[in-house]
């Protein structure tokens, strides 16, 4: 049975802790030193030389939190 309650802003500033679990996407793509790889390779999407195009990089930083090089 679920029993489900109502919780106010001050009581969930209390709350602390608690398990974060990647989602099985993040875990496959939330690698650092991989993403800094691709950054520093960084090419314009539809780019026809070697490199990481650009939108494959906008979805790395966005699925793990990281900031988009620039």
């Amino acid at each position: 049975m679920t029993t489900l309650e109502t919780l106010c802003p001050a009581q969930l500033a209390t709350i602390t802790g608690g398990v974060t679990r990647p989602t099985p996407q993040a875990q496959a793509v939330c690698n650092r030193p991989q993403f800094d790889w691709m950054a520093a390779h960084l090419v314009p999407d539809n780019a026809r030389k070697p490199g990481v195009q650009r939108h494959v990089i906008v979805h790395d930083a966005q699925v793990c939190g990281f900031p988009m090089p620039r």
